[in-house]
């Protein structure tokens, strides 16, 4: 699917400016975030999107020696305090967009959108509804893929930073799965011509180069994972193994269920391997809350972000737990059923943009990964 933070992007550049009809164009359009600003904090001042007034600013991005023609008239004409027909017109324009824009605001030479957010939570609620594939992005039928085998070079299996590569390795089979790329598994089953074949490695950065990986860098695009590093030793490299790891998280989230959330410790067979679970739950959210080419920090003595592994399971358990006793209390008679979409009150939304902030930046960090391959 086409992200809809790109249609955005689109939707504002197409207004402003006049595009030669070629594929630069559309990749410039694509690239106006370096333009225009999304903001993530203020956004009562700051608006959910801005972008300058400075028609100077946008023809040195749009060149009109590559076809671009900037509206000049146009970004004037918003910035003039007097001519609020035009600010108008805008909004009035901007209703037919994916995601409508409320209001606007013009301060330091800049013009802040404010999006209709009940209007724009109802339409990705539908689409989500309606779209099994939604989520999915757009790829070349073309285009195939081969996921080359994680190799250690020169690391041990029972490193933290070859287990953070492991994760990334099968988080990365999980997307190309879920968007439907082709995958390779043997050079034999490799297609005809006309087929391009994507070759991926991934490996730690704690990975010593070999020959083996300057050959494979020649032919595959290289991911590379950050280091797991280690508080107790000034961030060195981490030297603690991973099932040790595990056991530390797993101690971690035993003491969070008994001392937070009142839950009965027991030492039987099954409670211990649902410690075991979390623990390792616990590691892979430790391991991968980052960017992936960023270091990361082990979490000693149960010490980590407030928003951390046991805040990210427990609320997601009680979610899940909340859902399905909604289903049983309508099974039973006791609640009513969920309203049809069309008979839903959005505009109580109006305050809730946390989730739909978290959903539309998920769709650019997709985005990011694809742009990769």
């Amino acid at each position: 699917m086409e992200n809809p933070y790109y249609t955005l992007l689109t939707n504002i550049t197409r207004h402003f400016v006049n595009f030669p009809e070629n594929n630069e164009a559309r990749e410039k359009c694509h690239c106006a975030s370096t333009l225009i600003r999304i903001h993530n904090e203020k956004l009562a001042v700051n608006g959910d999107i801005s972008f300058p007034l400075k028609p100077d600013i946008w023809k040195k991005y749009f060149q009109i020696t590559k076809g671009f023609k900037v509206k000049e008239e146009e970004i004037n004409a918003l910035n003039d305090p007097q001519q609020q027909d035009v600010r108008n017109e805008f909004i009035n324009k901007a209703q037919s967009w994916s995601f409508p824009i409320a209001k606007l605001d013009i301060g330091q030479e800049r013009c802040h959108l404010h999006l209709q957010r009940p209007a724009i939570i109802r339409l990705l609620i539908q689409k989500v509804l309606s779209d099994a594939c939604y989520g999915t992005l757009r790829k070349s039928d073309s285009r195939l893929v081969k996921l080359l085998p994680l190799q250690e070079y020169g690391l041990r299996r029972e490193d933290l930073s070859f287990y953070r590569a492991k994760l990334m390795y099968e988080t990365l089979q999980k997307l190309l799965s879920y968007s439907r790329w082709l995958i390779v598994d043997k050079e034999e089953t490799l297609p005809s011509e006309g087929n391009s074949v994507l070759k991926l490695n991934i490996l730690s950065v704690a990975s010593k180069v070999t020959a083996e990986c300057r050959l494979n860098a020649d032919s595959s695009v290289n991911i590379k994972c950050g280091l797991v590093t280690d508080p107790a030793t000034n961030g060195k490299i981490c030297q603690l193994p991973t099932q040790e790891y595990i056991g530390l998280r797993s101690n971690d989230m035993c003491l969070m269920a008994l001392h937070k959330y009142g839950v009965r410790v027991k030492q039987d067979a099954r409670f211990c391997a649902l410690m075991e679970r979390l623990g390792c739950a616990a590691v892979t959210v430790d391991l991968l809350e980052v960017k992936h080419t960023s270091p990361v920090q082990i979490i000693r003595n149960g010490q980590g972000s407030t928003k951390g592994a046991s805040f990210i399971l427990y609320n997601s358990a009680r979610l899940e737990t909340l859902l399905r006793t909604f289903e049983q209390r309508i099974e039973q008679g006791l609640y009513e059923p969920m309203p049809e979409i069309s008979d839903i009150d959005w505009n109580l939304l109006n305050e809730e943009v946390s989730l739909f902030r978290r959903w539309i930046n998920c769709l650019i960090l997709l985005s990011g990964v694809y742009m990769i391959i």
